[in-house]
């Protein structure tokens, strides 16, 4: 078993990228205008949906009443406890946690987030909080090709007075028809759990997330914000000598195309700046793969070919 990095900052200055995931399975955002039980599906703390929720900047209770504090307007959660970290919530609109609920003993719980592409990583930053009390969950890696890596079960403390949040003072409603909207400056708040890959797995698409929260235990409900990652370092990146590839026109003004002699089926290709930070992620479909680059600055680019097997890298020029 692969234990796993609590909160903090990362050993060394990276860049970070918020990770599309599917698999939330409650939307827990008052959003709209009216009661917050047309809004949403279940809260963030309670056992029966009677608790709780977050609330969007546009949401307005039947009295007419706005929130002060809310999440993001964008979604957008910035770490306050790891620089350049962000997180991309789900749409406040549709379901936007993975809720694992209130547990007792003898009752267990779980749910899996699936990256929309997936993607090599050296550390998995997730965004979390446990409503109604503590919550330990045990988290479990699965590459795309069927191997998983399994982390300790991890802390995700209470969204309110818990320690080192990411993001706090992000304001309540009630999830009933009053919904009484609490406009706290300090609570609730957001936690971050980090994942640290094992490096014989850096090469390794990671293809989904599951969580998972013991029978033998009594803890809170467990929800699941969002997933960001930190990429596998360069150096330790396989090549494919046995794939070809070229890129063109090279250099580009408007449009990439990347051309790869390979089979393989599950392939993505990433355009990269010279430090290795994400910029476009896409699916390779019939050996070819099309990145925009009309918004970018003049310069070298690196464009990078991902199978199963491993990974290829090529230098491209934006004019």
């Amino acid at each position: 078993m692969t234990t796993a990095l609590g909160t903090g900052t990362a050993a060394q200055a990276q860049s970070y990228a918020p990770v599309t995931v599917t698999g939330f399975n409650q939307d827990v955002v008052a959003d709209a205008t009216g009661t917050t039980l047309a809004s949403t599906t279940y809260d963030v703390d309670g056992s029966n949906g009677a608790g709780y929720n977050f609330m969007a900047p546009g949401f307005v209770t039947p009295s007419g009443a706005a929130p002060t504090r809310f999440l993001p307007a964008t979604g957008i959660v910035t770490s306050a406890i790891t620089s350049g970290l962000t997180y991309q919530l789900a749409s406040y609109s549709a379901n936007n946690s993975l809720r694992l609920p209130l547990t007792g003993l003898g009752t267990a719980a779980s749910g899996t987030l699936t990256f929309s592409t997936p993607r090599t990583a050296s550390v998995v930053y997730v965004l979390a909080t446990s409503g109604g009390g503590l919550s330990n969950v045990t988290p479990t890696i699965t590459f795309t090709d069927g191997t998983t890596q399994v982390f300790g079960s991890l802390l995700v403390q209470d969204w309110f007075d818990g320690s080192s949040p990411a993001a706090t003072g992000l304001g309540r409603v009630s999830r009933n028809t009053a919904s009484t909207i609490e406009n706290l400056t300090t609570n609730p708040r957001l936690y971050q759990l980090q994942l640290a890959v094992s490096a014989a797995n850096y090469t390794k698409p990671i293809q989904s997330i599951t969580f998972s929260k013991a029978a033998s235990t009594t803890s809170g409900a467990a929800n699941i914000m969002a997933i960001s990652v930190a990429p596998s370092p360069l150096a330790v990146r396989s090549g494919l000598p046995q794939v070809t590839m070229q890129a063109y026109p090279n250099p580009a003004t408007d449009a990439l195309t990347l051309q790869v002699d390979d089979a393989q089926r599950t392939a993505t290709a990433q355009l990269l700046d010279l430090t290795g930070r994400e910029l476009q992620t896409t699916t390779v479909r019939n050996q070819q793969a099309v990145f925009s680059m009309s918004s970018l600055s003049a310069g070298v680019y690196l464009v990078r070919y991902r199978n199963d097997n491993g990974s290829k890298t090529i230098k491209v020029v934006k004019e």
